[in-house]
């Protein structure tokens, strides 16, 4: 099976589903700006990830399997981004008109709210702390490369929008883990198919070697959920108040 083939049967039924059961695509104009711009950051802020990833061999894709290649990865990997992103804003979108919302929840703060500007700075000052710190760790344990560049650079995301949202996304916990944890899981399959077929492959020098069913590393499956739990928060952040 090729990468193609792959969204072919994996992604397209879903999306479809997905497309449905959310409206048909009669959503209002402000939902679909906000997916636009989700879809933006996702693409600019995974591209450099993912390529410096394939770039230094943790993962790679079979020349035969894909269509022609962008900088390191496949034209398809790049849509992978915004199919999954995409499934998560859908699924977020239907959770919001089938869920009632809470009552009274709080939203997010003003990001030049001088407790706000503390607390980022704070993260900011412990991240880079880390880097410097730890920043030979990975050249020394080549098996943990993999966690280390997922964990680093999803992480401090994860953390900057519960500082800014925090008690938002917790009063829409429903709203936000499900679809992260329904998106997140099936993705999981789907990727242990796919690793099986041989349509991507690891690095098991950069890997901690833990693997799910003795195939999907541990490390795969984590990106899933942060990555699905990123697009479900940022989309329920950006939302105007009165599509929540």
């Amino acid at each position: 099976m090729s990468y193609l083939g792959f969204h072919l049967a994996f992604n397209l039924p879903l999306l479809l589903v997905l497309f449905f059961l959310s409206g048909k695509g009669f959503w209002p104009g402000e939902m679909v700006l906000v997916m636009v711009g989700v879809l933006g950051i996702v693409v600019a802020f995974t591209s450099p990830w993912d390529n410096w990833a394939v770039a230094k061999g943790i993962w790679d894709f079979p020349s035969e399997r894909v269509r022609f290649r962008i900088g390191r990865l496949p034209v398809e990997e790049y849509a992978f981004f915004v199919i999954q992103s995409v499934e998560v804003m859908l699924l977020s979108w239907i959770f919001l008109r089938w869920m009632a919302p809470p009552q009274s929840a709080p939203p997010p703060r003003w990001i030049g709210d001088p407790q706000v500007i503390r607390q980022l700075c704070f993260l900011v000052v412990i991240w880079v702390g880390c880097g410097v710190a730890l920043k030979e760790w990975p050249r020394r344990e080549r098996r943990i490369h993999y966690a280390w560049h997922l964990f680093f650079w999803f992480i401090p995301v994860v953390l900057i929008q519960w500082i800014v949202a925090g008690q938002m996304l917790l009063a829409y916990a429903w709203h936000v883990f499900l679809p992260t944890f329904l998106i997140g899981s099936y993705l999981c399959l789907a990727d242990w198919y796919a690793i099986g077929q041989g349509i991507w492959y690891f690095d098991e020098k950069q890997i901690t070697g833990k693997k799910i069913g003795g195939v999907m590393p541990w490390e795969e499956a984590a990106f899933f959920y942060i990555t699905s739990l990123l697009v479900a928060q940022t989309f329920l952040i950006l939302l105007p108040a009165q599509f929540r």
